[in-house]
């Protein structure tokens, strides 16, 4: 009996020293994929690579065309360096490339709502409006993790329903691979079908909508994420930029100009909001982590 209690603790002893580290490295990894200050949680920073915002389709009209979007780590496509545009990015931060068109959906008769002459633009590592609040060293440090997106381009070029298109798209957390969104317009152009085109975005900070919160917009929930892989369905395209629903149904909110305006590309700032952002799962909206409240 003894000599069978001896071999059971020294079997207890071995696992514990032999688990121990094991279950302190879990614990380690775990800290570290939930911790928004390490550029490599959730996965490696490095693997976004050249992290080229892309249209892949402009989807159906009926769907209100929204494009799909999605991030390419490699491409033929590159950045370069370009000035600010119009009042959007930062001299020696602002980046472009360019792309002929991107495919649409059929509208009727063999017409498509294709995109053309589109110019991709993005701002690393600063705020691409003039807003002081992140000259501040402290706001000035955690803009160093985001990339902001936008796009120009022309619909309908050159027939009689041409319009000049100036969209702002979304800010990645290159940190946390979590996709924020930054502005939304303050008025709009309604055109054939009911749609209404945006026009004069305004960053949330300042926006008519929104600035009475006194939020930045990483303060906001994340509208979704990116994946290394392509497993999202969005409007029936593949894409690695997961969206939730209710981003979705913002953008496309509202029926009239009035409620356009008011309720169409809303942030949200929802209690239903998983507290664990490191989950990815486009059916389970997470909160920010830089949410202080």
């Amino acid at each position: 009996m003894k000599k069978l209690s001896l071999k059971l603790l020294g079997l207890f002893l071995f696992l514990f020293c032999f688990m121990n580290p094991l279950i302190a490295g879990d614990l380690e990894d775990h800290s570290i994929k939930a911790n928004p200050e390490n550029p490599d949680c959730i996965y490696e920073k490095a693997r976004l690579g050249d992290c080229l915002i892309h249209m892949a389709k402009i989807t159906s009209p009926s769907k209100g065309s929204a494009p799909a979007v999605e991030i390419l780590f490699t491409s033929d496509f590159k950045w370069e360096p370009c000035a600010p545009h119009e009042g959007w990015g930062k001299e020696g931060k602002t980046y472009q490339y360019r792309e002929t068109e991107v495919p649409g959906s059929s509208v009727f008769l063999g017409i498509t709502n294709k995109i053309s002459d589109v110019v991709y633009y993005k701002a690393e590592g600063v705020h691409p409006f003039d807003l002081p609040i992140y000259d501040e060293p402290s706001e000035a440090k955690i803009l160093e993790r985001f990339i902001f997106f936008k796009f120009t381009a022309y619909a309908a070029k050159g027939g009689i329903f041409e319009n000049a298109l100036n969209n702002l798209m979304c800010a990645l957390d290159t940190h946390t691979k979590l996709l924020y969104t930054y502005g939304m317009p303050s008025e709009y152009k309604k055109i054939i079908g009911n749609n209404y085109i945006p026009q004069k975005w305004l960053p949330y900070e300042i926006h008519p909508n929104t600035a009475e919160a006194k939020l930045k917009f990483y303060e906001y929930d994340p509208i979704g994420f990116v994946s290394l892989e392509k497993t999202y369905d969005f409007l029936g395209v593949k894409t690695n930029v997961h969206l939730y629903d209710w981003w979705n149904e913002s953008v496309g909110a509202g029926s009239s100009m009035k409620t356009v305006k008011e309720k169409r590309f809303m942030p949200r700032l929802s209690g239903e909001a998983l507290a664990d952002w490191t989950i990815r799962d486009a059916s389970k909206p997470v909160r920010s982590p830089y949410r202080k409240f």
